[in-house]
């Protein structure tokens, strides 16, 4: 049922996004041929303001409508009116939990492929494959060659860490609007100030144990990532960092879970 509920959300992001996905592109190759075949100074004027007005638009409304369905679509399906017919399906309350943070997920990586392609499309417009043969040519040098390895590691835990604050923002959220739908009156504001508490009892959580040098050194060398001699010091800050995130996963996901199975107010 995991999978089926993951289609259904999938439907509802893409009725929107892939619209948006489609003409960031479309602009973005125009946005480059613009400054390409313009008449010299045309691209500095009211005609190339405008159009990189209308490209850094789009690639905001991609960002903000990520954003905002990510919330909706918990708040709407599970909480609103469709949660009476969300909740009379056979799938449990973890997985349609679980469909809405897979989806979100999914949905942001598409979004920062999508926002990615768009200044590749804008670099092509402009200046053809020459740039891009210029940054093959750096591939090929013996250093980089001899650095592949480490780089590729490192670059697929930072992948995974973002993922993991990815879902550790997305369950805070939806515990906070969770606790805030307890209540029959000013369920925003009640939403709103206990993502106000989490927050703040994160940043005093983590300022204590950064300070104490507890959590068994995780914070120490998370800040001091950038000064480790050895990969195994950038590893132990990364994984450190994944771990902490995880937990906040399950932290929030828990009691998510908890007032959405337990103590689900739909009136």
């Amino acid at each position: 049922m995991l999978g089926k509920l993951i289609g259904f959300e999938t439907k509802a992001f893409g009725r929107i996004m892939l619209p948006l996905y489609i003409a960031a592109l479309a602009f973005a190759l125009f946005t480059g041929l613009s400054v390409r075949f313009m008449p010299e100074g045309t691209m500095n004027g009211l005609p190339g303001v405008l159009i990189f007005m209308i490209y850094t638009v789009l690639l905001l409304a991609i960002i903000i409508m990520t954003c905002v369905l990510s919330v909706t679509r918990f708040y709407k399906n599970l909480l609103g009116q469709e949660g009476y017919l969300m909740f009379s399906l056979p799938a449990s309350t973890a997985e349609h939990i679980a469909s809405k943070v897979i989806s979100v997920l999914i949905w942001t990586a598409l979004s920062s492929i999508v926002s990615v392609l768009s200044f590749l499309l804008t670099a092509l417009g402009a200046g053809g494959f020459e740039p891009f043969r210029e940054m093959f040519e750096l591939f090929k040098h013996p250093e980089f060659m001899e650095r592949l390895p480490s780089a590729i590691s490192v670059t697929l835990l930072i992948l995974v860490l973002i993922a993991a604050g990815t879902a550790a923002s997305i369950v805070r959220i939806y515990a906070g609007i969770s606790i805030g739908h307890q209540f029959n009156e000013h369920r925003i504001l009640f939403s709103i100030v206990a993502l106000v508490v989490f927050n703040l009892i994160g940043t005093i959580l983590t300022s204590i144990l950064s300070a104490t040098g507890n959590y068994f050194g995780v914070f120490d060398s998370i800040s001091r990532i950038f000064e480790a001699d050895t990969m195994a010091g950038v590893y132990t800050a990364l994984g450190g960092a994944i771990a902490f995130l995880m937990v906040q996963v399950l932290f929030f996901g828990t009691m998510t879970w908890f007032l959405l199975d337990r103590k689900l107010n739909l009136e």
